[in-house]
């Protein structure tokens, strides 16, 4: 075991010496507040292929231990203490080292591998002898006591996640309670990758009173040491965890970190990266358009677009739940059902042409939605529908209020379901290209339906200038379209006939003998006459005949 750390503390100094060196002293003088005990923080710009040796003087007196922080913007970098060794090695964009002042403060050696140079903020916290240690009951990391916060995602969720906080007096991390550590959470503009707002947000959640100014706690859910959010791919997000003393006022500040949600570097967060995806979005415009303000006027194909998006939906969510699929072949399967779908309710329309039963479609839609925009400003500190079985309770029983208070006004109902949904398909796929997030009132309950352990993710959606600007067309384009199918509309019979156009009808020719014939719903034939009268007598005397 010693061999292999004199071995990595060898190669990373022989490698130390081909690449460029420089030196720095960082003073710790300064004094500590409150709500504020950063010691030093300022931008450093290291080169490519070279190293830089960390060292501090003049350190405040009052100051037991501090947490050493370097961060850079989209390229990891590699930070190491004396040993340099594999558990004294840390390789992130976000590092924290803890040191202690007695006897004394370790140096620290910044190596950039990257084939550019990089831009750095470095930050010292000094903290005093009572303040929880954070990272200090660190189990599972391999650097033994992990001041920092650590972020990964998937294409569906975030993981934050930090290492127990060890108190002063508890040397062997006994008392678990004894600190409470919270996560906070703030979100940097959509859609903005420059490294400047990037560092803005990271010194904006590096201290006590930065972080209750800007930041928004996450609520735990399931596990005391993770917190799981939903993702949002293109908006960066920063995380940092707090220990707090259960019993006083002492706490110390992990090293915050960041994400996208997404690869800049690698796929510079494009959310439409196919042709295809484009051309669906704005085929899916025209199609918003034409349903918010000519869906009643169109009847017959509004049960149709209305079947189809059903099917779609109900498909997915089912086809995701039994079988493991790729991303086009499960929408490919959607839509081929989606179709089916919508032919049977058109079929259904077509023989029994009832508007009540034929506008429950379009209403059941809308109360999806609106149960979805629930969820979506679902607070996430509501534990209780955590619960599968709870939450999709009340989903429901949402979805299916809000039908049956909209099928009591046919009429009305239908044409506000058009232009609420058309507008919604408008502003969904208008989401993508503006970068905002209200595409997520759908996704994420789709999500809820088949992702694994989503139930436990914290929404937590910002709502920016973007957000504001889809909210406003979302509304301006329902509004019109609700006001210009009413008028277009005033005058005419509420509902087309049922497409079928001739109704078999049996009138009777003679006595005795029947005929069939057809006739349109309202009109009469030449043989439609009635047989009997006030004046037709009940027997008829043939014997006189």
């Amino acid at each position: 075991m010693l061999f292999n750390k004199l071995s990595i503390f060898l190669v990373f100094v022989f490698s130390a010496w081909s690449i460029q060196c420089s030196n720095i002293t960082i003073p710790l003088n300064k004094t500590i507040t409150k709500g504020n005990k950063q010691l030093y923080g300022d931008f450093l710009n290291i080169n490519k292929s070279s190293m830089i040796q960390v060292k501090f003087g003049n350190v405040n007196p009052n100051v037991s231990f501090i947490v050493f922080q370097v961060h850079s913007h989209d390229y990891n970098i590699s930070v190491c203490n004396n040993s340099c060794v594999t558990d004294s090695t840390e390789f992130s964009t976000n590092v924290g080292f803890y040191s202690s002042v007695k006897p004394s403060i370790d140096t620290y050696y910044i190596k950039n591998d990257n084939s550019v140079n990089i831009k750095l903020y470095i930050a010292v916290h000094g903290y005093l002898e009572r303040d929880p240690i954070p990272g200090g009951c660190n189990m599972e990391l391999p650097v033994s006591v992990s001041p920092y916060t650590l972020a990964n995602f998937n294409k569906h969720y975030i993981n934050v996640m930090a290492s127990p906080a060890k108190s002063y007096d508890d040397e062997y991390c006994i008392s678990v309670n004894s600190v409470v550590v919270k996560f906070y959470r703030m979100y940097l503009p959509e859609r903005n990758f420059d490294a400047n707002t990037y560092f803005e947000g990271i010194k904006n959640m590096m201290t006590l009173e930065k972080i209750q100014e800007n930041g928004q706690e996450i609520p735990m859910t399931m596990w005391g040491m993770r917190r799981m959010i939903s993702a949002y791919p293109g908006t960066g997000s920063v995380y940092v965890a707090v220990a707090y003393d259960a019993e006083s006022d002492y706490y110390s500040v992990y090293s915050p970190t960041y994400t996208y949600a997404c690869s800049p570097l690698n796929d510079d967060c494009q959310l439409l990266d196919a042709l295809v995806s484009r051309f669906a979005c704005a085929f899916l415009i025209f199609l918003g358009v034409f349903v918010c303000y000519f869906g009643h006027r169109f009847f017959k194909t509004e049960m149709f677009l209305f079947g189809f998006i059903s099917g779609v939906v109900i498909t997915y969510i089912l086809i995701s739940l039994m079988a493991e699929l790729d991303f086009s072949e499960l929408l490919g399967a959607s839509l081929l059902s989606g179709v089916f779908f919508a032919g049977i309710w058109y079929i259904f329309w077509w023989f029994y042409g009832i508007p009540v039963i034929a506008v429950l479609l379009p209403a059941l839609n809308l109360g999806f939605l609106v149960a979805s925009i629930f969820y979506y400003k679902l607070p996430g500190d509501t534990r209780l529908l955590m619960n599968n079985f709870n939450f999709w309770s009340l989903f429901i029983c949402i979805t299916i209020l809000v039908a049956l208070i909209l099928v009591c006004i046919a009429f009305v109902s239908n044409i506000l379901c058009c232009s609420v949904l058309g507008a919604y398909a408008v502003v969904f796929a208008m989401d993508f290209y503006f970068g905002s997030n209200l595409k997520y009132i759908l996704i994420n309950t789709l999500r809820r339906a088949t992702v694994p352990e989503f139930n436990w993710v914290v929404l937590a959606a910002p709502f920016e200038w973007r957000d504001a600007l889809v909210t406003i067309i979302w509304v301006t384009l329902s509004m019109t379209g609700f006001l210009f199918q009413h008028y277009h509309n005033r005058g005419r019979p509420p509902f087309p006939p049922p497409p079928r156009g001739m109704i078999p009808r049996i009138v009777p020719v003679t006595y005795g003998t029947l005929s069939n014939e057809y006739s349109r719903p309202g009109e009469s034939t030449q043989n439609d006459r009635p047989l009997h009268s006030e004046r037709t007598p009940l027997f008829v005397n043939t014997m006189s005949q």
